[in-house]
């Protein structure tokens, strides 16, 4: 199976040398390769793509195409959501797709028979002891203990295998790109040359696994000490990281408020002085920042065993093999807010017990919703359903080691490497300029619609320009956009712009680490009719959703000056956050000021002008999408007619803004096919087949069981 993200020229193979064998000698980190001031960087992208079937409607064509793209043969499925009857005669329907089998036909066994009997390992790592990399970063890089008690750098048992190729006949990329954000798109595991270190297989015999070189050591998995483990990692390479964050993780169970000053304190970015987005030591080199990931769960959550295989795995990629770049914890949310676990260490302790497996009881972090009435009691709702990121405020001033954190879902899937993906993405965020950047974030990059990546963002910028000249869209941002109706006032904690809008040249914000980056787009919700844009807590004050027994959800909660506040909405909540950007949503939450969790952070950046970057990663679908018909879908920017769905208008620069955005409640069902998002089943069929496990095919409401191939 081809990995949902994986980085161009990084196969290691095993080296000989003097005493043990280092397995792991890559090349070096793509961000040591240039140390000028790079051109913008779409302008130097090698996009492989195509534009595969799109031509351009010619005008006046649109309509046309539509109603033969739609009079089709529509199942008879009774219980399907969208109704397929609802959109007959409809110049709109959701439901008009057709099956791409490739994805389980286009397996190992399409390779060649020199690649699929050749895996070998696979280390995404920069060359931590070259001269040219001791030159820049501070400290040395030290290998660390594995689970199986050895270091990695010399574990043959504990290294990701990888082949070297992609059958042809694989799907294309239908959103985003490999090499667009930089990953490997030329490599392919299986699921035992992926997880087969992490325990995958152990209870079967290799011997029956075709070109599998099996672990020979089976470490006894639940008492694998994961914390300690970290903690080691950390000593061992603690001159690489400022004097601040080298001290092992002391998991808090404070819930005290913490003073204003010592917010500030915690919350400072060490990040803020140095040109690279790292803390200068002596030398002049610089100090590695260290990232935690939080993988969240609750009390009652089922563990199977491949959600622990899969932390395995980012424990030993991110953690252990970097030398404690991040470390790994488990954030559980006690769902009972009554229970004083922060008050009697006994019952903390029995929680734990019983709600978290042994194997990772030791970075696990126990927290409940009691704790913020009292941090932020003017916002007025303390819910985790709405308020999503209060934990990681709270985490984050309570661990200030860590300048970025990840948010992590349980059942999130990554079936490359996780080291490559996460550095990957960082670096290709710190890239971007600010200039149109939000114009950029709101809109998919559709290859076989828009051609090479630059051509997507010259018509991007181009459309945008035109658009707000003519008053059609708001004029770019540029700089903070605080709300200006807000009491207390907002007072925004990023930077001012350096020039003009006009001035600059794409400049502004190239080798900036984001502040925030998302997986999806960030869009503008007021003119859409997605659900939950107006979950808004006290940005009028006194003004805020009251959800009762009798309205759980608040659904007709509106209020006229909504519509004047700009805000920014990304579906899902994985993304990754900086300090500083939580210390502005910290600070937001004191004013009493919140949003629904998918709208929050990416407005507080907006507000706060703080960076925020979606990274355009490849994203499949399990269907075939023509493209003027994507393109009518997910490039959709629509004034539609309320009687029949068909587009009316056109707002050009405002895609997925409008009445026909994809993100409805009626339209959202274009999304169930593809490989992430939060409401798609493919990604949990494909995955499921991936690993050879037995699935349920439902198609056209006939059901099947069929067996999973697993390559």
């Amino acid at each position: 199976m081809r990995p949902a993200p994986s980085l161009p020229n990084i196969i290691s193979y095993p080296r000989p040398g003097a005493g043990a064998t280092d397995l792991r000698k890559p090349q070096e980190s793509h961000a040591l390769q240039n140390n000028t001031t790079p051109s913008a960087p779409w302008r130097t992208v090698q996009e492989k793509g195509s534009r595969l079937d799109y031509e351009d409607l010619k005008a006046g064509m649109e309509k046309i195409y539509m109603e033969e793209m739609l009079d089709w043969i529509r199942p008879n499925w009774e219980g399907h959501w969208p109704p397929f009857s609802d959109y007959v005669d409809q110049e709109y329907d959701p439901n008009r797709w057709e099956d791409d089998h490739r994805f389980y036909t286009a397996g190992h066994h399409r390779l060649s028979a020199k690649t699929a009997s050749n895996p070998v390992p696979y280390s995404p790592f920069p060359d931590y002891n070259s001269p040219s990399y001791q030159r820049t970063w501070h400290g040395s890089y030290v290998s660390c203990d594995g689970p199986r008690g050895v270091p990695l750098n010399t574990s043959a048992d504990d290294q990701v295998q990888v082949y070297l190729g992609v059958p042809c006949s694989f799907p294309k990329v239908f959103a985003g790109g490999y090499d667009v954000v930089g990953l490997n798109g030329s490599v392919c595991f299986d699921r035992y040359s992926r997880y087969g270190p992490y325990g995958f297989g152990d209870e079967e015999f290799p011997d029956d696994v075709l070109h599998w070189k099996a672990p020979q050591t089976v470490p006894e998995w639940e008492n694998v000490p994961w914390g300690p483990l970290q903690d080691d990692c950390l000593a061992r390479n603690m001159e690489r990281y400022r004097p601040s964050a080298r001290a092992p993780t002391v998991k808090s169970t404070n819930k005290a408020v913490p003073d204003r000053a010592a917010a500030d304190a915690a919350f400072k970015m060490h990040t803020d002085t140095a040109s690279a987005g790292e803390d200068v030591g002596e030398e002049g080199k610089r100090y590695h920042a260290r990232t935690a990931v939080l993988i969240r769960a609750w009390t009652g959550y089922t563990f199977e065993q491949n959600d622990i295989t899969a932390i395995r795995a980012m424990i030993s990629e991110l953690s252990l093999s970097s030398g404690g770049e991040y470390e790994i914890f488990l954030l559980m949310h006690v769902k009972e807010p009554t229970l004083d676990i922060f008050g009697n260490a006994t019952l903390y302790h029995e929680v734990l017990m019983q709600n978290v497996p042994q194997e990772l009881q030791s970075i696990a972090l126990l927290w409940n919703e009691a704790i913020f009435p009292s941090w932020y009691p003017k916002v007025g709702d303390w819910q985790v359903y709405w308020h999503q990121f209060m934990c990681l405020q709270w985490f984050s001033l309570m661990h200030p080691q860590f300048d970025y954190v990840w948010n992590w879902e349980t059942d999130a899937r990554y079936t490359g490497h996780h080291y490559h993906f996460f550095e990957t993405i960082s670096q290709f965020a710190a890239k971007q300029p600010r200039k149109l950047l939000w114009e950029r974030n709101k809109r998919y990059y559709l290859p076989s619609v828009h051609g090479s990546y630059a051509s997507f963002v010259e018509d991007t910028h181009s459309s945008v320009l035109n658009a707000s000249t003519h008053s059609l869209i708001p004029s770019p941002v540029w700089g903070p956009c605080p709300w200006p109706h807000a009491i207390p006032p907002q007072e925004p904690l990023g930077p001012t712009p350096p020039t003009s809008f006009e001035q600059d040249d794409f400049q502004w914000g190239v080798s900036e680490p984001a502040d925030f980056i998302t997986l999806l787009p960030m869009w503008d919700p007021r003119n859409t009719t997605w659900s939950y844009k107006d979950k808004i807590w006290n940005y009028i004050p006194g003004i805020r959703p009251i959800f009762t027994p009798e309205d759980p959800p608040a659904d007709a909660f509106t209020h006229p000056q909504f519509i004047h506040l700009d805000r920014r909405v990304f579906i899902n909540t994985v993304a990754r956050f900086s300090k500083k950007l939580l210390h502005a949503m910290h600070v937001e939450n004191l004013a009493g000021r919140s949003m629904q969790a998918e709208m929050w952070p990416s407005t507080v950046a907006l507000q706060h002008g703080l960076k925020a970057v979606y990274a355009p990663h490849p994203v499949f679908t399990d269907r075939h999408w023509p493209a003027p018909y994507a393109a009518a879908i997910f490039d959709a920017s629509s004034i539609i007619d309320p009687f029949n769905g068909g587009s009316m208008q056109r707002v050009q620069g405002a895609w997925t803004e409008q009445e026909d955005s994809p993100y409805n409640h009626d339209r959202e069902a274009n999304f169930g096919g593809w490989s992430w998002y939060f409401a798609s089943t493919f990604p949990r069929t494909l995955y499921r087949r991936w690993l050879g496990w037995k699935v349920t095919k439902q198609d056209w409401g006939e059901q099947e069981t069929i067996q999973g191939e697993g390559k």
